[in-house]
């Protein structure tokens, strides 16, 4: 009969693989995410390390900005105008960065963060040559998915691919041959076709130059920033001339944001434009507090139906900006814990080298596409953030003298 520590030892390191697989499935498939994820947490709790693990991650900056942001949340429960139910869903919404805060805890050793970035770059290389001979043979194998998008949607195939771009840059600095060098160059060149070329997502469009220039900013040195935003702007450039997806989506973008004030009917960036608009006159009533932790849909819809009778009066439980979000529900006061953690998170991650960096530059570039999505919180996008960044975030605590 196994002895308790041996169980224990052996459901940790289960645990550890399945956060491994969850952050893979992350941009996949939403129902396997679930699934991992709730296994995760149960081999985590039959390990014995809930309370040990907890608080390594309590002790770590982002650890102790997340707790105060989620006190915060907690607090904005108290004085919003929503009914119970409506308050226990939104926290759980933000669920994803509570699976950060518990991961930063686990995953403080070296030899995990490897396996994780092995393993996920394996099964982003596979994704990656089965999206582009689908998207040339014009084939879509999942219902109401475009061609080449495989993935639970363009947006979660585009930022997963930007994420295995990330980790190519922090490879490319390692003691390697030249041939496996020139094979990273392939996989990268790769994952920009898929970004550019198969997927329509605006959001990665915006994503890719911030993740790009901050990670090698931090890998080669800030000194050749300038080549770096050379080489960055170059491809964007031959993607903006070659690619026919972005100049459709581009143009589109821009037509609907010229027209969203005359267009009969709905729109894409319409539509954000009108969350926008109405959010931040919502704000600008209760700036400092907001209207409450759960209280986005009540407020905004009864102010939209107020002011439109047409597709602007639409209602919505999120303006598809994660800072406006924030803003009207928390106020003032949580929007700046909420840049509190991001900033602390960077700031841990680029104090972490090397790993730390690569959970540093993705989360620079879902910052920047969070301008116009909730990623942090709503969409699956999230999962993968909250994965990426509480397991290469992580630092180990000297106090369990592991090694790494």
């Amino acid at each position: 009969m196994l002895s308790y520590s041996i169980i224990g030892e052996k459901s940790l390191t289960l645990c550890r693989w399945l956060a491994i697989i969850t952050a893979i499935a992350a941009p996949m498939s939403t129902a396997v995410t679930s699934v991992t994820s709730i296994a995760m947490l149960l081999t985590w709790l039959i390990s014995g390390e809930p309370v040990r693990s907890l608080k390594i991650s309590a002790e770590q900056p982002a650890g102790k900005m997340l707790l105060l942001f989620f006190a915060w949340l907690l607090i904005g429960t108290l004085y919003a105008e929503t009914h119970w139910t409506e308050k226990v869903d939104t926290l759980l919404s933000w669920k994803k960065l509570a699976f950060t805060f518990v991961l930063l805890g686990l995953f403080y050793q070296t030899h995990w963060k490897r396996l994780f970035i092995g393993s996920y770059l394996a099964v982003m290389v596979i994704a990656g040559l089965i999206a582009v001979p689908l998207w040339l043979a014009d084939l879509s194998i999942r219902p109401g998915r475009e061609p080449g998008i495989f993935m639970t949607n363009y947006a979660s195939q585009s930022m997963a691919f930007i994420a295995a771009v990330v980790c190519c840059i922090f490879l490319l600095r390692q003691q390697l041959s030249l041939k496996h060098k020139y094979l990273l160059y392939g996989v990268i060149a790769l994952f920009i076709v898929n970004i550019f070329f198969v997927s329509p997502a605006r959001s990665g469009y915006v994503a890719f130059p911030f993740a790009v220039i901050f990670a090698a900013g931090c890998v080669y040195g800030y000194k050749k920033l300038l080549p770096i935003i050379a080489v960055t702007g170059s491809v964007m450039l031959v993607a903006i001339l070659c690619s026919s997806t972005l100049q459709q989506r581009t143009q589109t973008g821009l037509t609907e944001k010229a027209a969203y004030q005359t267009s009969g009917e709905l729109t894409s960036i319409g539509v954000r434009v009108i969350f926008a608009k109405n959010t931040l006159s919502l704000i600008k009533e209760h700036p400092v507090l907001g209207y409450g932790t759960s209280s986005f849909k009540s407020t905004y819809s009864r102010y939209a139906a107020a002011q439109y009778s047409d597709w602007r009066g639409t209602s919505t439980s999120d303006p598809h900006n994660q800072y406006l979000f924030v803003w009207l529900e928390n106020g003032l006061i949580g929007l700046l814990l909420f840049f509190a953690y991001i900033y602390t998170a960077i700031r841990q991650g680029l104090n972490n080298q090397p790993y730390g960096v690569i959970a540093a530059s993705f989360l620079v570039a879902v910052c920047a596409s969070s301008l116009f999505n909730s990623h942090f919180k709503t969409f699956p996008e999230g999962n993968l953030l909250a994965f990426f960044v509480g397991i290469l975030l992580a630092q180990r605590n000297v106090e369990t003298k592991e090694s790494p």
